[in-house]
């Protein structure tokens, strides 16, 4: 009798057919009928400001106010650590999670090449916010806490792995270090940080430019393109969180030059552009006490509680920016470790209190949702001494540059109106306005 073999030799094929045509139909209900997959979306990928019942609202104000980047020196080079696979922020977060700061000692600069020497601490870590926070977000981490220790700011914490039991809370502002000593075992495990093979790391450098303390990368850099699911919001949610929070006063609506305008008795009101979602909310109902030198400390624990009336999900929302004259907070949507830097507000809120009680909120009824499949080349940045010199060449007036940094641009799907593309490039502040340097270079100062 013979042994007669099947020859299963189809079956690869067929079964690669099969997963190829389930992922272009999954893929196409997602763009046409996004809705049904938000939620489930944002289970399997973290949403990057999106309204959901389930997530907004649970982050704490240490969520929000997080370092944005993570550098090591050694050896007179610094490098800055990032990944696309792991958030290198939280990782390192959850390494330090322990401290516990015992006492906290006063240092001042006398220059700020002095305190930069300091900074570049051999065999050490430097957590960098991209605005400066105050010691009260650690109250947690300490056994008492002054009022004093509360306002202290700072702009990083440095964190030497050759000096036990010391941390460094670091202002570039007043050139203020403060040495917090804490217990020695809880930073032990940063040292393996660099010898992931999942974390990435490129050369940059911190150099003094015009009186700014400015992170210059020293080579080209990849960063990946992204794009996003983006839903509009019911109008009606925002007026009834922000404007609706007042039961004794009625609202009034009413459209003006393609926008639309709620207004109650009470002294709010809410400007909405109709044709990007564009929303402007102000308050004057001075339901924050008046203070005629409001901290540091207190502006950020004031906008903070008012970001949380709008009851969206701040999972990739960082603390960005802050004003200290016109006391208004910048927060923006991170991806892959930088900001969106939005025109048109996608991804990012503005909160302004201000000494006597207003309040003015800025953000956008577009919401971030989900990833979606990007084009997969990734963009090649120019170091930073080349893009300063393009703008050189360009004839701009380096004077007026405040800042420079890569972020995300965004820029419409030519596939989907549901989509926004996001791609990297440098942005530079000239004027206190964030435009991307390539406009400048051509001209288009008003472009962003």
């Amino acid at each position: 009798m013979k042994n007669k073999k099947r020859n299963w030799s189809w079956l690869l094929p067929v079964a690669l057919i099969i997963a190829v045509l389930i992922s272009i139909i999954f893929t196409a209900l997602i763009w046409v009928t996004p809705s049904h997959f938000q939620v489930f979306g944002s289970k399997s990928a973290p949403a990057a400001g999106s309204v959901d019942k389930n997530v907004a609202g649970k982050q704490s104000i240490a969520d929000v106010y997080l370092p944005v980047s993570l550098t090591y020196y050694e050896n007179d080079t610094r490098y800055q650590l990032s990944s696309t696979k792991i958030d290198v922020i939280d990782l390192a977060r959850s390494l330090v999670k322990n401290v516990r700061i015992k006492k906290i000692t006063k240092e001042t600069f006398r220059s700020q090449e002095e305190y930069l020497k300091f900074l570049n601490m051999n065999d050490s870590y430097s957590l960098n916010y991209s605005a400066p926070v105050t010691l009260g977000l650690f109250k947690n981490h300490m056994k008492s806490m002054t009022k004093s220790d509360a306002n202290y700011a700072f702009s990083r914490i440095l964190v030497p792995l050759n000096r036990h039991g010391v941390i460094y809370f670091m202002d570039d502002h007043s050139l203020n270090v403060y040495t917090a000593q804490i217990n020695v075992q809880a930073i032990g495990k940063m040292s393996s940080l660099i010898t992931r093979r999942d974390i990435k790391m490129v050369r940059v450098e911190y150099r003094l430019f015009n009186g700014h303390i400015t992170k210059y990368f020293l080579q080209p850099i990849e960063v990946p393109k992204s794009s996003y699911l983006i839903n509009r919001e019911n109008t009606g949610l925002f007026v009834t969180r922000l404007i609706g929070s007042n039961e004794n006063s009625s609202v009034t609506t009413r459209e003006q030059k393609k926008q639309t305008i709620y207004t109650d008795d009470a002294g709010q009101r809410m400007v909405i552009k109709n044709h990007n979602g564009y929303v402007s909310y102000t308050n004057y109902a001075k339901e924050i006490a008046e203070a005629r030198h409001r901290s540091l400390y207190d502006s950020l624990n004031l906008s903070f509680d008012r970001l949380k009336l709008l009851d969206v999900a701040l999972d990739d929302v960082r603390y960005s920016e802050f004003d200290f004259q016109s006391k208004n907070a910048t927060y923006r949507s991170y991806i892959n470790g930088f900001p969106i830097i939005s025109a048109d507000e996608y991804g990012s809120y503005q909160v302004q209190i201000t000494d006597s009680g207003n309040q003015h909120l800025v953000f956008s009824l577009y919401t971030l949702q989900v990833p979606v499949p990007a084009d997969s080349n990734a963009v090649q940045l120019p170091n930073t001494d080349d893009v300063m010199e393009s703008l050189k060449q360009s004839g701009i007036d380096m004077q007026k540059i405040n800042n420079v940094q890569i972020g995300y641009r965004e820029s419409k799907n030519e596939s989907s109106a549901l989509v926004i593309d996001l791609t990297p490039t440098y942005f530079v502040k000239y004027n206190n306005v964030w435009i991307d340097y390539r406009d400048l270079v051509h001209n288009e100062e008003g472009s962003r």
